[in-house]
């Protein structure tokens, strides 16, 4: 288990190519390892300033990858070695039966982890190197409350093939669903004066994202009705 985090991709580099970032790629992980990882297209005007995401039922061609589940770590075996870190794709909008998802993390000296492995390159099928350089994302509390919390939502509907993930993390939220091959992704941020807002959703389905703002009717176990879907309280999480 660690204290919850919020991490954004600063570029990926796949190699022989060079370091991009074509995406607004933010990962929200929580105390038991849950994570939703949720990577969006960016588009930019011809003036060089990026367009907003879509907030309504935007394209799925806007959507790069999106993926939810649960991640474990192994120690480093020496003092300046990496961590190597598993990444179980409980949800993925890419595939029903997605290849393992690994690499090794190693700490820079500003802070950031860059992530170096191996996977498939979904244009030709063949199996690449790549390096990913991340950054954490500071986490606010909300409103007049002190302490950061964290909670987990999940769903699944066999009759209607259905998988859903909720992870809030302090002023952060995001979601995703699949039903059947059809997906969903939200991300919400609160600030100060605001409130919560929605930044970015693509499709149609429904997502309860707003069920964690207001922890005070959530308890950790405890099942509740959403517009037809049963969402399960998997984590709540408090922390200084």
């Amino acid at each position: 288990m660690t204290t919850p985090f919020v991490s954004i991709r600063r570029h990926i580099q796949r190699f022989p190519g060079e370091a991009i970032e074509p995406t607004s790629t933010l990962v929200l992980s929580s105390h038991t390892c849950h994570f939703v990882d949720i990577r969006i297209f960016v588009e930019t005007l011809g003036n060089g300033t990026k367009e907003p995401l879509p907030t309504e039922n935007g394209p799925m061609s806007r959507l790069d990858w999106a993926f939810a589940g649960v991640s474990t770590t192994t120690k480093a075996i020496s003092p300046n070695g990496p961590v190597h870190t598993v990444w179980s794709h409980w949800i993925d909008s890419q595939s029903s039966d997605p290849e393992t998802d690994e690499g090794d993390m190693y700490e820079q000296d500003d802070g950031d982890t860059l992530e170096c492995g191996q996977n498939v390159d979904v244009e030709n099928g063949e199996i690449k190197k790549y390096e990913e350089l991340w950054g954490n994302v500071s986490i606010l509390p909300v409103e007049s409350v002190q302490e950061h919390i964290c909670v987990v939502l999940k769903a699944e509907g066999t009759a209607s093939n259905t998988k859903a993930m909720i992870i809030r993390v302090g002023d952060w939220c995001q979601g995703i669903s699949k039903v059947g091959e059809d997906v969903t992704v939200e991300r919400w941020q609160w600030s100060r004066g605001w409130g919560w807002d929605r930044i970015a959703r693509l499709g149609d389905q429904s997502l309860a994202c707003e069920a964690t703002f207001d922890t005070a009717y959530l308890k950790e176990g405890n099942v509740f009705k959403h517009r037809g879907l049963e969402w399960k309280v998997v984590e709540l999480f408090r922390w200084a």
